[in-house]
Parts: structure tokens; C-alpha cells; sequence
């Protein structure tokens, strides 16, 4: 908590978020490290992800991942919730993605069911749950598009994944991969 309050706003030209084509959205910095406050489904600070200029990332030691999520917008009764993995994919689906009202970003794989069942269990049938999957397509087993699939499933959520246009590498895996890509393919 005294990291994240003793930082400024970020930078909105840091090379990340420059990289990535996003907005800051209250994202803080620090040292030249951005930094994601991760929330608990009570609303309380109980972690941070740093972000280096290269894209580098790290958790603060002991702080807690497991269940934790960064939520862009507001949860509201009615609203579709989207849940993805990391930052610069939810802040893709809040800026460019009709419908994304609120996208809680559970910051890797293997927390996206945890985060959706935490969401779910404190919304229940309030809100329509959308998990937004990556689609790594050259990875064994496909982890982020197995991990979303579960995750939906375990919470009777829709999911969505990337819709890849004819020319568009295998190597990009998701959505703020697909909306680089148009940007600079002028699509």
C-alpha cells in the first residue's frame, strides 16, 4: 500500500504502454516500472504487478495472486463482466470492445478460474461473465485457451477468443496482439 500510494500516475508515453497502444488507465509508476494494483473481491489492495519498460513482470513477494485481479470499470447488476488474463489484454477489451462495461484481469492462466469463481460466487446471476481467452496457438496444449474453456465451464460463463484474419502470424495469441496487429496493418 505505501508503494502504490507514494507513486505518481503513469506516464502515458511509457514505452509499455506505447508498445502496447493503450491508455494508462490509473495505472501508477514507479522507478520507471508501472505498476497494476491487484484487488480482492472485497475491493482491498492485496498485491501489485510491476511492469518493466520492456514488458517484464513481477508480483511483489508475498502479496496475493491466487483469486486477485485487476478490475478496469465498475461491476454493475445487468453488465456483462469480462475476465482475462493480463493487463494489456483488458485494457484492450475496455477500450476497443463493444460490451466490455468492466474487465477484471486475472493476470495469468492459472487464475482465471479462481478469479471467475470468486466474481461469480459474489455476483452470482447479477452480471453476465464473459471469460476472454488467449489463444496460444504454438504453445503444447494451447494453456490459455484450455485454461478459459475451464474456467467458463466451472462458472457457466460465456468465452470468447481472438478472431484471427487470413495473414495474421501464428505467434500472436491474443487480444491486444490482434488489435496491434490491425493498428499497424491499418485494418
Amino acid at each position: 500500500r505505501r508503494l502504490w500510494q507514494a507513486s505518481a500516475a503513469a506516464n502515458p508515453a511509457h514505452d509499455y504502454l506505447a508498445a502496447k497502444r493503450l491508455h494508462a488507465h490509473a495505472l501508477r509508476e514507479h522507478r520507471g516500472e508501472l505498476l497494476v494494483p491487484l484487488l480482492n473481491t472485497a475491493g482491498e489492495l492485496v498485491n501489485l504487478q510491476r511492469i518493466g519498460a520492456d514488458g517484464g513482470k513481477r508480483f511483489l513477494f508475498g502479496g496475493q495472486v491466487l483469486g486477485a485481479f485487476h478490475l478496469l470499470g465498475q461491476v454493475e447488476p445487468g453488465r456483462r463482466l469480462f475476465v482475462c488474463e493480463g493487463w494489456a489484454t483488458g485494457a484492450t477489451l475496455f477500450e476497443y470492445y463493444e460490451g466490455a462495461d468492466a474487465v477484471a484481469c486475472a493476470m495469468n492462466a492459472g487464475n482465471l478460474r479462481p478469479v471467475a469463481q470468486a466474481l461469480r460466487a459474489k455476483y452470482g446471476s447479477l452480471i453476465e461473465l464473459v471469460i476472454a481467452g488467449d489463444d496460444d496457438r504454438l504453445s503444447d496444449g494451447n494453456p490459455g485457451r484450455t485454461a478459459a474453456d475451464a474456467a467458463a465451464l466451472a462458472t457457466g460463463a460465456m468465452v470468447v477468443f481472438p478472431e484471427w484474419p487470413a495473414g495474421a502470424p501464428l505467434e500472436l495469441s491474443d487480444f491486444n496482439d490482434l488489435h496491434c496487429w490491425d493498428a499497424a496493418h491499418d485494418r
